[in-house]
């Protein structure tokens, strides 16, 4: 009964990673749509629009207080009791503490909007948009707080149809309008801010009409301010870290460097943050997951070694075709003039690579509720991080935040590695991800050789046939050297069934393997 309950749990699981993954590729599709359109005006507008996500990345970090990962947690637990009063208790406390702190620095930041311009990032064309992006915590953050609910219930296409679709259809639609309206880079953050505010009621519609009603039923909400306050409070310092390393280095190139440095950075981080997406598709529902797991008194470290396995299985073949081609990846997405950001690119590819390989460490340490070792290793992480941004951003400017970013979080990857094994006595890894290594290695060295005979200098555009060579190779050496385990087939036959494609998976699995 265990095993069955683990793989029931690992199969929503599943389920939701496949659905994030569908809204992920279409949320960036837009996205890289949104940036190409800002990009276009100019690195210097691109710089000044990364320059304001700095600030929101900020007040958001500020304004949630760690109550989003709080809310993942309690709300499995409030399920398996069946209590809805619990339930309603966590919403409603969150939403009033976290509308208190959005609506404080949402206004803060909007008075201050010139000086904030002047002396963080020595550049007053970015007032403008730093006084639009004010607003963006409130709506986004209350949003948020429905989505998470959501989540909680181990089920995300809710939060893929608004934050992944609506959203970013918004955000773009809007921002296009207004830059050819002549709005500038006005305009595009005048279309983030839309795609925001549009987020709310489509994320209280989804919470109530699908797991409600919770703030609009007649229980009584049982008090949960303080539960979640221990357990999140460890997190807003953490949070802010982790905040601090995802804009530290745009905010100090900013300072050091130009407009168009930042911009030509910004350019490369979030393409390199695409060897995540399975990490970030499987974590929306791990903390969940692990909790519903830890609960039961099982399977913990069993899904904690399949998830890492499956991140890691998609993840390598991802940073290969982007090590060997990143110029013409930039070239192909941004324009020629991005192609100086390869090495950038490269680096913090490496470095999203080493992350993805701990696996879902993080989400096993706070279902077993450790936040205070995540806040202590993110003040590490942050210490090491800014002290090398520091030394060489001067020295050689983009080139060294990424590489900044890079050994910082190798280095972090490093020790919550230890302290998992010190701690648990495990570790996230098997000896079945030697697989991808091997089927990797061997696509990689074919697409090298087969495109180095066919061009002296491999242009931009050969990165499509190039990735489709790649990825074929890959897939049928993976797959049929044993890359699926009968455990990982059943889950993915169970996923099938449920919409109705049980016999299509199990003959492509047998063709396939």
């Amino acid at each position: 009964m265990p095993e069955e309950q683990e793989k029931k749990i690992l199969n929503k699981l599943v389920q939701g990673a496949g659905i994030t993954v569908i809204g992920m590729f279409f949320s960036k599709f837009l996205t890289y749509f949104y940036r190409l359109a800002v990009a276009r005006i100019g690195p210097d507008a691109y710089g000044q629009l990364s320059q304001g996500l700095v600030i929101i990345g900020i007040m958001g970090t500020l304004s949630k207080f760690g109550f989003d990962e709080a809310i993942r947690k309690f709300i499995p637990e409030a399920r398996e009791e069946e209590n809805r009063a619990k339930i309603k208790g966590i919403v409603w406390d969150s939403v009033k503490f976290i509308s208190v702190t959005s609506l404080s620095l949402g206004a803060a930041v909007f008075l201050l909007s010139d000086h904030i311009a002047v002396l963080l990032f020595e550049s007053p064309e970015t007032a403008p948009i730093i006084r639009v992006f004010a607003a963006v915590p409130f709506f986004s953050k209350i949003a948020s707080i429905f989505l998470d609910v959501t989540l909680g219930f181990n089920t995300t296409k809710y939060k893929v149809l608004t934050v992944r679709v609506a959203q970013n259809i918004i955000q773009l639609s809007v921002t296009l309008l207004m830059i050819y309206l002549n709005f500038g880079v006005l305009g595009a953050a005048y279309g983030w801010l839309a795609g925001i505010i549009a987020s709310l009621p489509i994320a209280l519609y989804f919470m109530e009409k699908n797991f409600g009603p919770i703030l609009t039923s007649d229980v009584k909400p049982k008090k949960m301010y303080n539960r979640m306050l221990k357990f999140s409070y460890p997190l807003i310092f953490s949070g802010i870290v982790g905040t601090a390393l995802g804009w530290g280095d745009t905010a100090l190139l900013g300072y050091f460097m130009d407009d168009a440095t930042v911009g030509f950075y910004n350019a490369a981080y979030p393409t390199a943050l695409l060897i995540v997406l399975p990490a970030q598709a499987i974590s929306s529902l791990a903390l969940s997951s692990f909790s519903e797991l830890g609960a039961k008194g099982h399977g913990q470290v069993k899904a904690l070694k399949t998830t890492t396995r499956w991140v890691f299985s998609m993840s390598f073949p991802a940073f290969l075709i982007m090590a060997l081609f990143s110029d013409q990846m930039m070239h192909l997405l941004f324009g020629k003039q991005y192609a100086v950001t390869g090495t950038a690119l490269t680096i913090l590819a490496f470095g999203n690579l080493i992350g993805t390989t701990t696996g879902q460490t993080g989400a096993y340490l706070k279902s077993n509720n450790r936040t205070k070792i995540i806040a202590y290793n993110s003040t590490i992480n942050l210490m090491l991080n800014m002290a090398l941004n520091l030394v060489l951003i001067p020295l050689i400017g983009m080139v060294g935040a990424a590489i900044a970013t890079a050994v910082s979080s190798v280095l972090m990857n490093i020790l919550v590695l230890t302290e998992l094994y010190r701690y648990d006595g495990t570790h996230p890894f098997s000896k079945e991800m030697i697989r991808p290594v091997i089927a990797g290695t061997i696509s990689i060295t074919v697409t090298y050789l087969v495109f180095s005979q066919i061009f002296q200098t491999t242009p931009y555009w050969a990165l499509i046939p190039a990735g489709a060579v790649f990825g074929t190779t890959y897939s049928l050496i993976f797959l049929k050297s044993g890359g699926l385990k009968p455990y990982d087939k059943e889950i993915i036959v169970t996923a099938a069934r449920k919409i109705g494609l049980e016999k299509q998976a199990r003959k492509t699995i047998e063709i396939l393997t």
